[in-house]
């Protein structure tokens, strides 16, 4: 595999005449993503490598350069990143005089595969709940409990249960922890008399639960609802935030789209629009288009993902629950300048995935980010709203290079 984009090399050149070793590592480094997403086409998952035989790297130079191995060295990370070092393979490092299209890099990788079994899980999901605030609250949790952590949030109406996808890519190398909001999956669901339902108040309990598992430092994962969450711990606690990573979450008042014309009547007026509202956000219709989106190919998304929330979204009180949730959304609104401010002064390492089928919200919402953080990483998917529903092995490639490249 060679670096090339589309048709054309992306790279030209030899390293130690035209190109610097920087540039022949950043060569590498994309052949090594065209292997794998060549292998991941071919075989559905990268899940089924059970390991890699052999890595090959020849590195086009010129004169007596001997810095072959340094560039090889970033495809051996990427690898080791994806399938974990104990799947490291046997290397071997060429320096040559030309490759094909003038590029500085190529690679040979064979891959042994499980023949059909799966393969052990060495860091399984472990389902849990603690006490936080007189609450029981469920979460799931895997991977090392010394490597870097990913605290994941979720959206509406949706659960903790939305990340099992990461769970099983990257719980080999980071430690995961994706806890549920009370009313939410299997936490506890205090009467709304008695409990304020407001992203205040769980912003509140997850930063509690946070320090309940000793997470003092995390890279936050946002997603839907986990934006107004995530953010308000990320204003209050700044220092234990390492990155942001925002899936289809909004933080700018633009990004916002159609849907919210009876959203934001309902803000207005809540007695006069309660009743279109709750069509709005919680009918089996837009609990489905909240996954399908307009992606037109519907045949990629398992329906027991918008039957089960709607079986949720049913049960008594729910609606009433929901509404009232909803209806506090219109603080995120008021907030939003905020975030953005924090983000500007800030300047957070920042890795914006979005699903251009999302339906929620606008498709401007990615760049808005961008304005914020210019060094921003923005990557726009084949994918809905819940964007790991069609594009779980993509995201999880993603979230490797971001977290790895900060360490």
């Amino acid at each position: 595999m060679l670096p090339t984009e589309g048709r054309g090399a992306k790279f030209i050149g030899r390293v130690g005449a035209e190109l610097d070793v920087e540039a022949g590592r950043k060569a590498a480094h994309l052949s090594a993503l065209n292997v794998l997403a060549v292998a991941r086409q071919h075989l559905g998952s990268l899940d089924k490598v059970s390991r890699i035989v052999r890595l090959g790297v020849s590195v086009a130079t010129s004169g007596d350069v001997r810095d072959q191995p340094k560039v090889a060295d970033a495809a051996s990370e990427l690898l080791e990143d994806v399938f974990g070092k104990h799947r490291s393979p046997c290397r071997s490092v060429y320096g040559v005089a030309s490759l094909p299209l003038g590029t500085p890099v190529e690679l040979e990788i064979i891959f042994e595969l499980a023949e059909g079994k799966e393969r052990p899980m060495e860091h399984p999901t472990f389902y849990r709940t603690i006490q936080i605030d007189g609450l029981s609250i469920f979460y799931r949790e895997a991977g090392p409990k010394d490597a870097p952590t990913l605290l994941l949030l979720h959206g509406l109406p949706s659960s903790s249960r939305m990340f099992e996808p990461l769970f099983a890519r990257l719980s080999e190398r980071y430690h995961l922890v994706a806890p549920d909001y009370p009313d939410f999956g299997h936490s506890d669901w205090p009467d709304p008399k008695e409990f304020a339902y407001t992203f205040d108040h769980y912003a509140v309990i997850m930063s509690h639960f946070t320090e309940a598992l000793g997470l003092s430092r995390y890279t936050l994962y946002m997603q839907d609802y986990g934006g107004p969450v995530g953010f308000r711990m990320a204003l209050a606690y700044s220092d234990r935030i390492e990155a942001l990573i925002v899936q289809n979450a909004v933080a700018h008042n633009e990004g916002l789209g159609a849907n919210w014309k009876p959203r934001r009547a309902f803000w207005a007026d809540r007695a006069a629009n309660e009743c279109t509202l709750r069509t709005n956000l919680l009918s089996l219709p837009a609990t489905r288009t909240r996954h399908v989106g307009n992606d037109p190919n519907v045949e990629r998304y398992d329906p027991d993902l918008w039957t089960d929330e709607f079986v949720f979204l049913n049960q008594p009180g729910q609606a009433d629950i929901q509404s009232d949730l909803f209806y506090d959304y219109r603080t995120n609104v008021d907030a939003y300048p905020k975030w953005q401010a924090w983000m500007r002064e800030r300047q957070p390492r920042l890795l914006v995935i979005w699903g251009k089928y999302d339906l929620s919200f606008d498709l401007s919402e990615p760049e808005a980010y961008r304005r914020d953080v210019p060094n921003a990483q923005v990557h726009v998917l084949d994918a809905g709203h819940f964007a790991l529903d069609t594009a779980s092995d993509e995201i999880a490639e993603l979230v490797r290079g971001f977290v790895s490249s900060a360490r």
